[in-house]
């Protein structure tokens, strides 16, 4: 398919609309084609028809000349470029600070002073107006107290100029967008395992505690990101970061705001991965603002990822009914595709969690998750059941095909670790001596020490019961 054909398909109808008539305009082209061209594939695209052949294409077009395939592409090319510049030019003119100053930039160098006074007045209204204080928002602020500075120094000497608020606003941006970067190389390196260098960042970064930048959202959030994100012991600037998120959440448009919710939930899916239950709340808490504020929704769907994390950490907090309801209320918004394994592979899990064993190893058969980490929670759940239910014929079995899935498939580096600990230390549990103190004290250790493992916490239960 033509990128033109692909570009005019994520177009909506307002924007295909307008684009009618903008083709129309002679400001735009004299060529009597290219209306007859756009008209026809806005039809197709209307009727959500594929697109057509190009000698139907050109034959709507020029009627009985003979096909021509260089006029055709040349046409097609032609249009792509006006769609783009009309893409462009809302780009531009959807920031309306920006906008004023380039303007009043413009009166500025022809010496329209009149016209630059409204132009200036028109930036600075609407940037008070602004409704967030992000990083962008100092952007905005920067550039009008340049665009203010050039013209204050053309029209005298000497007195005061903004030079100070200009260096205190850039101090603010840079502070502002190199946190916010820095938080999202920290978050991709603990899922991809990636060496970045955070530059200037530990020169400066101590010196930010109880300074007035904390006083500002846009750095405060962050740093305490950075904080809980780098920290060994990091509850407590977590606590800070959910204070503020709770405060100044309104001054963040919602695309960031999602970014800085998923920062904080990975972060606490860490937490309880690693076997730390102190996380637990916190993430489950996340999920829920996150599911009432629709961050989570995109196109009317929730992301099958996000369903299971949601569902993990209610059952960790054992939190049954809600779960439940959760489960039924979402799992329309899951795509249809993986709708019935996602349900009742999650069904299973609240099975087992309320001790339903036979029924969840039931939902289990159904669900056959697609994705590799789901089969191997659900391989985790049997082995689960298995132990509980003292079959243990059954559960050797299971541990040796267990890991020679893991063997053979590409797990990352963590999950590989992680399901093999399950495996090793379910063994001991099932050769451990009940009557060895010894024995239970070392696999207690052992198990404690272990860097990843979660399922610590059911591992040392199980071991308390031997």
């Amino acid at each position: 398919m033509p990128l033109l054909y692909q570009l005019l398909e994520k177009l909506d109808k307002t924007a295909l609309r307008e684009l009618k008539k903008l083709v129309r305009s002679p400001y735009v082209t004299h060529r009597q084609d290219i209306p007859l061209l756009f008209n026809t594939l806005a039809s197709y695209r209307y009727q959500g028809k594929p697109f057509p052949t190009k000698e139907h294409l050109f034959k709507s077009i020029f009627d009985d000349q003979p096909y021509d395939d260089q006029l055709l592409r040349s046409l097609m090319s032609d249009l792509h470029l006006i769609i783009e510049k009309y893409l462009t030019w809302n780009a531009v003119t959807a920031d309306e600070v920006s906008s004023h100053l380039a303007l009043a930039g413009f009166y500025r160098q022809r010496n329209l002073t009149k016209h630059y006074g409204r132009a200036i007045k028109k930036a600075d209204r609407k940037q008070s107006q602004h409704p967030y204080r992000n990083a962008d928002f100092f952007q905005n602020q920067l550039k009008f107290q340049l665009e203010t500075s050039k013209f204050q120094s053309t029209q005298k000497r000497t007195g005061h100029l903004n030079l100070q608020e200009i260096g205190d606003t850039m101090d603010v941006l840079y502070l502002a967008q190199k946190l916010r970067h820095v938080c999202s190389q920290l978050s991709h390196r603990a899922v991809y395992q990636t060496d970045y260098q955070f530059g200037l960042l530990k020169g400066w970064i101590d010196e930010l505690e109880g300074s007035p930048y904390l006083e500002v959202p846009a750095i405060a959030l962050y740093y305490y990101c950075y904080r809980f994100l780098t920290e060994a012991y990091s509850q407590m600037y977590f606590r800070k970061f959910r204070e503020h998120l709770l405060i100044h959440y309104s001054q963040f448009p919602q695309e960031e705001l999602k970014d800085l919710y998923r920062a904080a939930i990975n972060f606490c899916i860490r937490k309880l991965n690693e076997g730390s239950l102190e996380f637990t709340r916190e993430g489950w808490e996340l999920y829920q603002e996150g599911l009432l504020k629709g961050f989570f929704i995109e196109n009317h769907q929730l992301s099958r990822f996000t369903f299971d994390n949601i569902v993990g950490f209610g059952l960790r907090l054992e939190e049954f009914l809600p779960v439940a309801q959760f489960i039924e209320s979402y799992k329309s918004y899951l795509p249809q595709d993986y709708q019935e394994s996602t349900v009742y592979f999650n069904l299973a899990r609240l099975e087992y969690g309320q001790k339903n064993y036979d029924q969840a190893l039931a939902h289990l058969q159904v669900a056959n998750p697609k994705d590799l980490v789901n089969q191997l929670i659900a391989k985790t759940i049997q082995l689960k059941i298995y132990y509980e239910a003292e079959e243990f014929d059954l559960l050797e079995s299971h541990l040796d095909s267990f890991r020679l899935f893991i063997r053979r498939r590409e797990v990352s580096d963590y999950h590989r670790k992680n399901f093999q600990n399950i495996i090793a230390y379910t063994r001991r549990l099932i050769t451990s001596n009940p009557y060895d103190n010894e024995e239970k004290q070392k696999n207690k250790a052992m198990i404690l020490q272990e860097e990843i493992l979660s399922e610590r916490k059911w591992l040392l239960r199980k071991l308390e019961e031997i």
